[in-house]
């Protein structure tokens, strides 16, 4: 894992369009976003941006560390109850009519990591 890297939700609205500029469809090609996803409208923005699925890998590592698999049943109906409460707030019926347009896509580079600058090498060592 790498701090400076952009996370898969930041990435996926570039995959998808270079996906569709391919001329690949949903139908053809399944992107899965896998990191990150915490609550349930991380899931509910990852699907509205085009992923297919989403991996959930600490909450369910948390969740089996501190409660066994009762913990792990609690933490999938968090992120369900989650779910359809942002669902029914965006007016989405169902997993089917979520789209991009319930998403707000503009900002996403201000969340961009900069990578630190080495001043040692760029005030010591000419190129």
């Amino acid at each position: 894992q790498l701090d400076t890297c952009r996370s898969g939700i930041e990435v996926l609205p570039e995959v998808m369009e270079a996906l569709r500029e391919a001329g690949a469809t949903r139908e053809d090609f399944a992107v899965f976003v896998d990191g990150g996803i915490r609550r349930g409208a991380d899931i509910f923005k990852a699907v509205a941006l085009g992923a297919a699925g989403v991996g959930v890998g600490r909450p369910v590592l948390y969740s089996l560390a501190s409660y066994g698999d009762k913990g792990i049943v609690r933490m999938v109906h968090m992120l369900q109850d989650e779910l359809m409460m942002v669902m029914r707030l965006s007016g989405t019926p169902d997993v089917a009519s979520i789209t991009e347009k319930h998403v707000i896509t503009k900002n996403l580079s201000d969340h961009i990591v900069p990578l630190p600058a080495d001043h040692l090498v760029n005030g010591t060592y000419m190129p």
